[in-house]
């Protein structure tokens, strides 16, 4: 189109220019952009010439106008990469149309808001996936972005302008945004400004993806890195995995072997490191020897000092007042022991029928996820405890044995 509309000038003394682009159906969608002239024009012969390498329409041409006559030919061989062409009618002293035709790859209506949210990889839900939001006018910006991320076993979401980008921000609590600046509209440093403005929002990673190199701009504005495209995609993918790495490590103290088991896997899948005890002296032991965790996730009835002792024990040592402590239990607790674990315990989570949602809530919480991706981490292993029907009701019966 540059050099169409080039040429169109360098002909056209005094007159206009005018440029007009269209979708079209044929045998497929289409797209048609004319680029008219009112300059010297060209004959048959003439035209018969024109797309030839070298080839000029008279020597008298290449004297007055200059140019090699490359330009017409390596766009008719852009055109026809594309899956197009270029055409050209022309009379001497009435001007030129130049008609580049090329498919259309954006024929495909975009999604909207809810349609692109409720589209998610199945396996990385279940696999407790980050979800990184993709935001760019170009869907095949988009779509190269996710393949690059999608086996990295990141959950895509899409957004294909900045006002949706901010409603699915605003929905879903992303762990990372991609962000493409020239968008129609809203365009992305107003999507910066106003995620940077949101409390709820403000600590999501924004890596900026753009053709621009205004670097220094958003990185004011609050971006975490800004990369230039054609994206390095082992770059892009190294620092989301960077950015998304999660720290922290959950102490889990439980006797139960199948119950152990069973939160490891959760847990692990949430890319966590987890360190387990059998009963509160095993704990309290672990704890001497090694770095605060990040959350302890605490059984009330074991062997040899159960979580009631160990408790007891945990409180007397000020340089692990700041470690949260969740219990998890099947018994039926007084309102005396509920009372005595909340002055003791952030929370309380028994093990039953919302066991899987408030586990993953309160690891969330811990390691300052949202709930809802902890809670999708966690849903694969968990759901095997509704397999393993009676698991509680024997916990609790061991309980009252003991």
């Amino acid at each position: 189109m540059l050099n169409v509309l080039s040429n169109g000038n360098k002909f056209t003394e005094n007159g206009r220019l005018r440029v007009v682009a269209e979708r079209f159906q044929a045998d497929r969608p289409m797209v048609r952009i004319a680029i008219s002239d009112t300059g010297i024009g060209m004959d048959e012969e003439q035209l018969g010439r024109l797309f030839q390498a070298f080839g000029q329409v008279d020597a008298s041409t290449t004297k007055k106008y200059g140019g090699t006559g490359l330009g017409l030919a390596i766009t008719r061989h852009f055109c026809q990469l594309l899956r197009g062409d270029i055409t050209v009618k022309s009379k001497p002293g009435e001007g030129s149309t130049f008609t580049i035709t090329l498919q259309d790859l954006g024929a495909k209506p975009e999604q909207t808001a809810d349609a692109v949210a409720g589209v998610f990889d199945t396996a990385a839900e279940v696999d407790g996936a980050s979800t990184v939001l993709i935001v760019d006018d170009d869907p095949v910006a988009r779509d190269l972005l996710s393949s690059s991320l999608k086996g990295k076993g990141y959950r895509i979401v899409h957004a294909g302008n900045g006002d949706e980008a901010l409603n699915l921000a605003r929905k879903l609590r992303p762990d990372a945004i991609t962000l493409d600046i020239i968008m129609p509209q809203t365009d992305g440093w107003a999507v910066l400004t106003a995620l940077k403005g949101d409390a709820e929002l403000r600590d999501i990673p924004v890596v900026i993806v753009t053709i621009l190199q205004d670097r220094a701009i958003g990185l004011s504005l609050g971006a975490v890195d800004f990369l230039t495209k054609p994206v390095d995609r082992a770059r892009l993918t190294a620092l989301l995995h960077q950015l998304l790495r999660r720290e922290g490590l959950i102490l889990l103290v439980e006797d139960e072997s199948n119950t152990r088991a069973m939160l490891r896997q959760a847990i692990e899948r949430m890319d966590l490191e987890v360190a387990e005890a059998v009963n509160g002296r095993g704990a309290l032991e672990w704890l001497a020897q090694n770095q605060p965790p990040a959350l302890i996730l605490l059984d009330i009835m074991m062997p040899e000092m159960d979580g009631f002792e160990f408790l007891d024990a945990f409180r007397k040592h000020p340089e692990w007042q700041d470690i949260p402590v969740i219990v998890l239990t099947a018994k039926e607790l007084t309102a005396q022991e509920r009372e005595r674990l909340m002055g003791q315990t952030r929370k309380v989570i028994a093990k039953g029928d919302s066991f899987r949602d408030d586990i993953a809530a309160a690891i969330g919480a811990a390691i300052r996820r949202p709930a809802a991706h902890a809670a999708a981490a966690s849903s694969a292993c968990l759901n095997q405890e509704s397999k393993e029907k009676g698991l509680s009701n024997a916990k609790g019966a061991a309980g009252r044995r003991q």
